[in-house]
Formats: structure tokens, C-alpha cells, sequence
């Protein structure tokens, strides 16, 4: 029996390949229609806590904004070589995106803020409708308990939402544009998917580690496209501003960070969760100092454990498959599993991830329970605890102020808390190691069940 997926290509139903009925058409009506309550009560009280804790965040105004701010307002003025300044010391992109910002610089800095905390508000909820349009057209049909527990999820990266709008971040529209590459792909559009990622990268630096991904997987028209839009920005950057302030830009983002970690409470990252563990640095410094040698240990041995586990679960058969991924296939499509890894990937090893980098995990997990039914995966009660631990300690994070943390540093319970969102990744990476494993074996040319004679 077949039915067709949202481009209209048949596709085989899983329950029907086995012979077996579908076991959620025994569920009785009372029962599904008791989980949708559930669900919904859930939903709706994370909704009023999501709803009634973004307001405040306007009057906070830390410093990310003033960077972007600052950026846009020497560019009008027509002196980029002060881009890189140290009174902008929170500006971190190349001169190309400081000159895309320069409107802003048009408005007072109250009015320009309130227009920022706005487009990144509308950019989270647009986000929202393009996963819950996209789950219905390319995964399965969009049932209310479907429809409720990806909103639960997406939902529960409130906490890191808040730190964004209470930033200034970009991340939330960054995110929109990591969902337009999705749907780009989904839909057959490669080249259009890759021009988003492009841009997504020119922003954000993270977010390259898809595009290495996204190559292993051979989606060469995405990862190269994405290459080029990278290429033509630091192109651009070079042509129109110069050496020197590229090599201030590359002093200021690269070659200082080189080689060096610290431990201030909003690096999220596994080296800076390490350096929090094994050192006593101060969780108020931002300076980076030598990474020590416990650090360095303690890293790769946790990198090289991630990378062994996954090597024996089957990985090594996933990249640079003999011919690039059908993401319509009911049985191995990738895609979205290619997010969650790529996203967990990013934010535990580069070694200085901010709170609101987490937000990119947002959109992977909330799809990841409608890929994981599309795909009829076995319900692992391990794989989906870890998936359900992790998720929570990953998104659930507030920061707190300053003067907190300058009272509470030297308290070693304190200083273990802001090591909750990187444990959650590392929670994340084993959890999403069972549906690799599960396509890695479903990839197998060898496995009877691969030939359809069988």
C-alpha cells in the first residue's frame, strides 16, 4: 500500500511493508482523544509562561545590540576602519554584515532597539508556523497531539529566546532562515536551501559545521552553494573595506580565541563547562586565557568517546553514501536528523558557544518526533529519555545578572548550574545515536530488507 508524501511522490507505509495493521488505529478514541488533553493543557500552560515572560525583556538591554548598533552607525557615517574598535568590542561579524545593518543607524537607538526586540520576536513565532507547515506537507499529517508536542518543544526554548531578545541576538532570525533552508530542501530546491545556509553563516559562524555535514551526506548542490554565498561575502568584505580591517576582524574573531578558552557563565560549551569543572577562573571573565592541560584532556577524551560510539553504532556507513539522501524515503530520510546532529555537534565543540546558540536546537528537536514516526523508528524507552533529559537541561537555562553571579562564583554548586546546557548536549548526543544507528543499518546494501524482491 502507498501513499504520497507533500511533493506528491509515492511512498511505501511502513505498517503495510510488514503486514502489520497500524498500532496507533487500535488505540481507542477515548484514550488519544485524553492524550490530546494532556497534551494541550501542557502546551497551553508553557504558552502563558512563554507569553507572560517576554515583556520584561524590553527594558533590559544588554550589550549585543549595541554592537550591532554601534556597527551600523560608523558605517553610515562612512568610517569603517573604527568597525573594530575596542568601544565595540560585542561586534564580531565581517564589515559585509555591519554594512547591511547601517539602516539602522537611521533611527535614535531607543526606536532602532524596539524595532529589533519586534523582528526577532516575529521572526521566533514565523519560524513556528513554517515547522508546523512543513511537518504537515512533509512528514505525516498534522494531528493535534502532533501539532501540540512540537509546539511544546519549540516552546521550550523560551528560556533562551528571552536571553536573545534581552541581547539584541540575531539568533531568532538566523533561526528563520535555518527553517527556509529546511523547507527549501524538503522541497527539491537545493541551490535555493544552500543560498539560505550561505547567509545563515555570514552571520553566525557555528552553523559551518552543517555545511561539513551536509558534504559528508553528499548534498553538494547545498553545502556548495552555501560555500559560494560564505566566499562572496568575505569577498566582498576584502574588495570593499581592505586588508587591515580584515585582519582586525580576523584578530578579533579567530586568532585571539585560538587555542584559549574561558569559563564566564554564558560560554555553554563543553571546553567552557571543562574549564568551570577544572579550574578556578572567574565566571565574570571574558578574556580568554591558554586552554590548561586538564582541559585539553578532558575535551578530547569526551570528543573522542562521542566519535567512537557513533563509529560503532554504524555512522561511518552514513557518510558519502553511493548516491545522495532521498529525504522522501519513509525508511532512511535524513534531513532532519542531519539538523539534530549537525545543531548538537555545534554547540559542544567549538569552544566558546553563548547561551543563545542554543536556540538552534529548537528547530531540530521540535521536528525530530514527526521525522522519528515518518520513519517508524523502534520507541527506544533509553534513546527517548536521554532525548527528553537532554532537551530539557539544553533549553531551560535563564541567565542570570551579573551582580548574582559575582556573589555566588566562588560556590561550587553555583558554578555547576551553568554546566546544565552543555550536559543536556552531551545527553542529546547519545540519545540521537540510536536513529543513527537505525539508518546506518537500514543503509546496509548487505540486509535483505534493503532488497525489494524480499
Amino acid at each position: 500500500m502507498a501513499t504520497t508524501n507533500g511533493n506528491g511522490r509515492a511512498r511505501s507505509d511502513p505498517g503495510a511493508s510488514t503486514g502489520q495493521p497500524d498500532p496507533g488505529a487500535r488505540r481507542p478514541a477515548w484514550r488519544r482523544a485524553s492524550l490530546g488533553v494532556a497534551v494541550a493543557a501542557v502546551g497551553i500552560l508553557w504558552l502563558h509562561d512563554f507569553a507572560v515572560s517576554l515583556g520584561p525583556t524590553r527594558r533590559v538591554q544588554l550589550s549585543d545590540f549595541a554592537g550591532y548598533y554601534g556597527a551600523a552607525a560608523v558605517m553610515l557615517a562612512g568610517e569603517p576602519e573604527k568597525l573594530y574598535a575596542s568601544e565595540r568590542k560585542w561586534f564580531t561579524n565581517l564589515p559585509v554584515v555591519a554594512l547591511l545593518l547601517s539602516p539602522l543607524a537611521t533611527l535614535d537607538y531607543q526606536t532602532a532597539w524596539s524595532f529589533f526586540w519586534w523582528l526577532q520576536l516575529l521572526a521566533f513565532a514565523a519560524t513556528l508556523g513554517l515547522l508546523l507547515w512543513g511537518v504537515s506537507r512533509h512528514l505525516a499529517p498534522l494531528t493535534p497531539v502532533g501539532a501540540a508536542l512540537a509546539v511544546g518543544v519549540f516552546l521550550a526554548f523560551a528560556p533562551v529566546l528571552r536571553r536573545c531578545l534581552e541581547l539584541g541576538q540575531t539568533t531568532p532570525l538566523v533561526l528563520l532562515m535555518v527553517a527556509s533552508m529546511w523547507i527549501a530542501s524538503r522541497a527539491g530546491r537545493p541551490r535555493a536551501a544552500g543560498l539560505a545556509l550561505g547567509l545563515v553563516c555570514l552571520v553566525k559562524i557555528p552553523p559551518l559545521l552543517w555545511v561539513a555535514l551536509f558534504a559528508a551526506r553528499r548534498r553538494l548542490a547545498l553545502a556548495g552553494t552555501a560555500l559560494a554565498v560564505v566566499a562572496v561575502g568575505v569577498a566582498l568584505s576584502w574588495w570593499l573595506f581592505g586588508t587591515e580591517l580584515m585582519g582586525q576582524y580576523a584578530e578579533r574573531v579567530l586568532w585571539s580565541n585560538a587555542g584559549a578558552s574561558h569559563a564566564a557563565f554564558n560560554n555553554r560549551s563543553l571546553d567552557g563547562a571543562f574549564t568551570r569543572l577544572l579550574t578556578d577562573r572567574s565566571l565574570l571573565d571574558w578574556d580568554p586565557a591558554p586552554r590548561p592541560w586538564s582541559v585539553w584532556l578532558a575535551f578530547l577524551a569526551t570528543a573522542l568517546g562521542l566519535a567512537a560510539l557513533y563509529l560503532a553504532r554504524g555512522a561511518r556507513r552514513l557518510l558519502w553514501p553511493a548516491r545522495p539522501p532521498r529525504d522522501d524515503d519513509p525508511r532512511t530520510g535524513s534531513l532532519e536528523l542531519e539538523l539534530a546532529v549537525g545543531a548538537v555537534v555545534m554547540v559542544l565543540a567549538l569552544p566558546i558557544v553563548w547561551i543563545h546558540y542554543y536556540l538552534f536546537l529548537a528547530l531540530p528537536l521540535a521536528l525530530l518526533p514527526s521525522w522519528w514516526r515518518a520513519r517508524a523508528l523502534p520507541a527506544s524507552l533509553g534513546s527517548i529519555g536521554l532525548l527528553v533529559v537532554g532537551g530539557w537541561l539544553a533549553s531551560g537555562t535563564d541567565a542570570p545578572g551579573n551582580v548574582e553571579v559575582q556573589q555566588r562564583r566562588n560556590e561550587p554548586g553555583y558554578r555547576l548550574r551553568h554546566n546544565a546546557q552543555p550536559l543536556g548536549a552531551l545527553l542529546l548526543a547519545l540519545g540521537l545515536s540510536t536513529p543513527v544507528a537505525v539508518l546506518a543499518q537500514r543503509a546496509r546494501p548487505d540486509e535483505s530488507e534493503d532488497d525489494p524482491r524480499a
